[in-house]
């Protein structure tokens, strides 16, 4: 059980600056991968699990550049990243813990301890840090605004998995200079998927995620609150009570269920079909979002993205399948798609949304067999 988290446990010369949570469709340097190996839970599948990344890291670099992080055990890994982006690097390329490698322009490869593929919930959260002048040094300017990296305690989604090395992930690739910042480290459990920021001061998030007890079993809903305002730098937590997908064993992870796609706009899981287990969940989560209100008091503009179609593994359980579980690169938007009919509406529907960005399907139907789609094996960086 975690010990009762304060704030004052955050790194002492960081914890009063001022900050603010980055939207991530903010302009960003690269983006965050953790690649599948044999000792994960991927190894049954190992080989689909990795063509399913090497798409992903395709799709990506075509926008921007990708950090992927290595385990220090896993060379048929390496061998498949080099074979498809460096095939001139020799076959016999060595493994150097702690330690990164530029292996082409748009590809840096990090080789850490993990146990898993879920950047998103061990990786680091941005703020946008604006560094206030010394008034001991009257010469001194302000310095632009820069990344603050909050690096919060990550127990495998409630003590559900193993977790040791992924929690440790952020630290190491600050040392490595892998990613740039100041680093300010939290006592909190707090997973990326478990919030969505709209870059100004709000986020989306849920009860049934952040107040699970495995997480943080001593605060109560106010100091929670209270905690993510100060540690966020925000000013108003949204929360949904209602809507889940079967499957989704993050304890619903507000990525698979409603995200802001600009400040005054959320997209949405919609279900229409009655007989689903999932309707009456999600249209009481609907009913939520259209009370929801913004700073200027109007209502959100709400996009109803399509429930994909029931998708079950070999065992017969049912697989957490979200359209809104994309990814903001530069210039685009990333959407898992699933070889559904309802995948064209789900990118039409957000094409439309989103005119000034190229929209584009990113197969995800591999990953959700692990629970998680796109958006979960990801994490921006600045």
């Amino acid at each position: 059980m975690n010990a009762r988290y304060t704030p004052n446990q955050a790194q002492s010369r960081t914890h009063h600056l001022p900050r603010r949570l980055r939207a991530e469709w903010e302009h960003q340097r690269a983006v965050l991968l953790s690649f599948p190996h044999e000792r994960s839970d991927w190894a049954s599948q190992i080989d689909r699990a990795r063509e399913c990344f090497l798409h992903i890291i395709e799709s990506i670099i075509a926008f921007e550049s990708v950090l992927v992080c290595i385990d220090c055990e896993d060379y048929a890994g390496l061998q498949a990243i080099c074979a498809r982006f460096a095939p001139d690097v020799p076959c016999s390329l060595e493994i150097t813990p702690f330690a990164t490698l530029a292996l082409t322009e748009s590809i840096t490869l990090a080789f850490v301890p993990t146990n898993d593929t879920w950047a998103r919930d061990f990786g680091a959260i941005t703020c946008a840090l604006d560094f206030a002048p010394d008034p001991t040094q009257p010469t001194q300017t302000s310095t632009p605004e820069s990344n603050l990296l909050l690096h919060f305690n990550f127990n495998g989604w409630g003590l559900k998995y193993p977790a040791n090395f992924d929690n440790q992930i952020t630290r190491h690739l600050h040392t490595l200079g892998a990613i740039t910042g100041v680093l300010e480290s939290h006592a909190l459990v707090l997973e990326g998927g478990s919030i969505d920021s709209d870059g100004a001061g709000s986020i989306l998030t849920t009860t049934a995620c952040l107040l699970e007890p495995n997480r943080n079993p001593t605060l109560t809903k106010l100091e929670l609150e209270s905690s993510l305002r100060e540690i966020l730098g925000i000013d108003r937590v949204l929360w949904l009570e209602r809507g889940y997908l079967r499957g989704d064993d993050t304890d619903s992870h507000v990525d698979m269920l409603a995200r802001f796609i600009d400040e005054h706009t959320i997209a949405y899981v919609s279900c229409d079909d009655e007989h689903d287990e999932h309707y009456t969940e999600l249209k009481l989560m609907e009913r939520e979002l259209q009370a929801l209100r913004t700073k200027n008091g109007e209502p959100y503009k709400l996009i109803a993205l399509p429930f994909v179609p029931a998708i079950y593994d070999e065992s017969g359980e049912r697989l957490p399948a979200s359209y809104v579980n994309f990814l903001f690169v530069n210039g685009a938007l990333l959407v898992p798609i699933y070889d559904e009919s309802s995948d064209d509406l789900a990118l039409r529907l957000l094409r439309s949304a989103l005119p000034d960005r190229k929209v584009l399907g990113v197969h995800a139907r591999t990953l959700i067999e692990w629970h998680g789609s796109l958006h979960c094996v990801s994490m921006q960086l600045y």
